[in-house]
């Protein structure tokens, strides 16, 4: 007599895994995107402390007269700030892949735009309602 699992005993198993690991990440889910969403503030805030520096240094906020996305080395707003020293590394945000658009529904960019240095605007994209005070969707700063 051979021993060992039969078929159906093995799907039996693979269903029950498979469910169990559907479970886990509908349950598991929600907290990686209110994590994410505490990243993305913590990003915001170190953008807006290096833009206070390079204020402080040059007297006018870097100007980039167009929105665009802060892709972390070659755009306006990190060439600028990582130019002066004002921050170590740019944060992106937690989903960026590279790609994006400033304003698209569920594009997980940082943008900024600042048409004459005296004041900027960033915008960024929460997917939770869970930050105190602030609604799923696209946020604004300003200094």
């Amino acid at each position: 007599m051979k021993r060992g699992f039969t078929i159906i005993e093995l799907l039996v198993v693979l269903a029950i895994i498979a469910l169990m690991a559907s479970m886990a990440i509908v349950f598991f889910s929600p907290t990686a995107a209110k994590s994410r969403d505490a990243r993305r503030e913590e990003d915001i805030k170190a953008i807006h402390g290096a833009l206070n520096l390079y204020i402080n240094q040059n007297s006018l906020y870097p100007i980039c007269p167009s929105e665009a996305v802060i892709d972390g080395n070659s755009d306006c707003l990190s060439s600028a700030l990582l130019g002066a020293e004002a921050i170590k590394s740019m944060p992106v945000g937690p989903k960026f892949t590279g790609a994006g658009t400033c304003g698209g529904e569920n594009s997980f960019v940082y943008c900024y735009q600042s048409s004459n240095g005296v004041s900027y605007t960033i915008r960024y994209y929460l997917e939770t309602d869970t930050v105190s005070g602030k609604i799923k969707g696209w946020q604004i700063v300003n200094p």
